[in-house]
């Protein structure tokens, strides 16, 4: 049956050494499939497009926007509380409108998600907890 989720546990079958990447492989899926949705519905709320949508192993962002439209998530974000990765998200998506940090782009951030100091200080205080996962593959 490969990784699946049920009553809040994941569950592998298979050969013990491969566990570590069928679960990695598995939360990217999920995470992909979590991230995606929002990312276009929050992309639809302001007007904009989304060109590309990639996931990536990156240990010094959770996101980011290129000028061409596309976006680049960690993985990881999956890990994290749902309201921490719809900031995420909704955060990056900004950058399609604004594509700084300026006083207009926060304005974008709480036009899509609303306040978002909790999940800010959520990510500083516990983000770096997230990347012991996957380490090793």
């Amino acid at each position: 049956r490969g990784v699946w989720a049920e009553a809040g546990v994941i569950w592998v079958s298979g050969q013990p050494e491969y566990t570590n990447r069928r679960v990695t492989d598995w939360l990217k899926k999920q995470a992909k499939l979590e991230i995606a949705p929002r990312a276009h519905a929050y992309a639809d709320r302001i007007g904009k497009k989304i060109s590309r949508i990639s996931l990536k192993d990156t240990r010094t962002r959770w996101g980011s926007c290129s000028s061409n439209g596309n976006l680049s998530f960690s993985w990881r974000l999956v890990l994290a509380p749902e309201d921490v990765l719809d900031y995420v998200v909704a955060h990056e998506v900004a950058h399609l409108q604004e594509l700084n940090h300026s006083a207009r782009f926060w304005a974008v951030v709480e036009e899509l998600y609303g306040p978002s100091k909790k999940q800010q200080h959520w990510l500083k205080k516990n983000g770096s907890a997230l990347h012991r996962y996957g380490a090793g593959n």
